[in-house]
């Protein structure tokens, strides 16, 4: 009569293992943050979330288009120009996504806005609290809603100017595909 019964306990014993077990695990693995999901964006997502009209400013193409910006520094030089050059280039490349999308220049009280009669870009004034999100020679992307979704901090180099216009192009591609806005 015994053996029955712990045979019938050992069983419940190992169903329970078997399903409790791997929960463990997992919660284990996550408290202990051994696991590092895959990140496939290239980009430095905007955090907390923030808008435009968070920001109190106007956007042109609020409910309209995507828009990949350039927050164009105080003093333009040859860096700068090859970054506003690429912009264009940018936004050529998109394919058939570049009607969705309008390549814009963030301009501070201070810019040089001398730099950008060369590109017909439209020119958004940013103020106050945006500088702080933002910093100069960066590419930021822009969603419909007007809602800042990445930004690509400065490059040192050329090889890494081209590199990162690279990244911009997929991961904004990546927005676009999955967008259904704009």
């Amino acid at each position: 009569m015994s053996n029955p019964v712990l045979r019938g306990r050992i069983i419940l014993i190992a169903l329970v293992l078997m399903f409790v077990l791997p929960v463990i695990v997992a919660k284990t693995v996550l408290v202990n943050h051994w696991y590092h999901s895959g990140v496939t964006n290239k980009g430095v997502l905007i955090e907390p979330r923030t808008s435009f009209e968070s920001l109190g400013l106007e956007n042109p193409y609020q409910e309209k288009q995507w828009q990949l910006a350039y927050v164009l520094p105080k003093v333009c030089d040859e860096f700068c120009q090859q970054q506003l050059h690429l912009l264009g280039q940018s936004h050529i490349a998109l394919g058939k996504y570049q009607t969705r999308v309008s390549p814009v220049l963030l301009v501070a009280k201070d810019s040089d806005v001398g730099a950008a009669k060369t590109e017909p870009f439209k020119i958004i004034n940013m103020r106050g609290e945006m500088s702080q999100i933002v910093s100069d020679f960066e590419y930021v992307i822009v969603d419909p809603l007007g809602q800042l979704v990445m930004r690509y901090p400065k490059a040192d180099s050329q090889d890494l100017l081209v590199s990162q216009s690279k990244n911009v192009l997929a991961d904004l591609r990546k927005l676009l595909k999955l967008s259904r806005v704009g």
